[in-house]
C-alpha cells in the first residue's frame, strides 16, 4: 500500500508540471470522491492495526503535498491568465 501511495504522489506531481494541466480534473482524478487516493484509504481497513497509522499518516502527507502543489499550479496559472490580459489590453494614454 505505501508502494501505491508513493506511485500515486510521483504520478499527480508528473502531471501538475505539464503545461497545459487541467487541474480541476487532476483533482478529481487523485482526490475526489472517488480517486485514486481514496481508494487506497478505503483499503485500509485490511491493514493489521499496527499498519494503520504509519500507511494513514503517509496518505496524508501524500494529500497535503498534492493539494499544496495543486494550489501553487492554480496560482501559476492565474499569474499568467493575468499577464496575458495586461498585455492585450494596453492603453495609449
Amino acid at each position: 500500500m505505501k508502494e501505491k501511495l508513493q506511485q500515486i504522489k510521483e504520478a499527480a506531481l508528473l502531471e501538475l508540471q505539464s503545461q497545459e494541466c487541467d487541474t480541476e480534473a487532476l483533482r478529481v482524478r487523485y482526490l475526489g470522491k472517488k480517486g485514486e487516493l481514496t481508494a487506497v484509504l478505503r483499503g485500509m481497513g485490511a491493514l493489521t492495526p499496527e499498519e494503520r497509522p504509519i500507511v494513514g499518516q503517509m496518505a496524508n502527507d501524500v494529500r497535503a503535498e498534492i493539494e499544496a502543489a495543486l494550489a501553487a499550479k492554480v496560482a501559476e496559472q492565474k499569474e499568467k491568465a493575468l499577464a496575458e490580459q495586461l498585455c492585450r489590453e494596453k492603453l495609449d494614454v
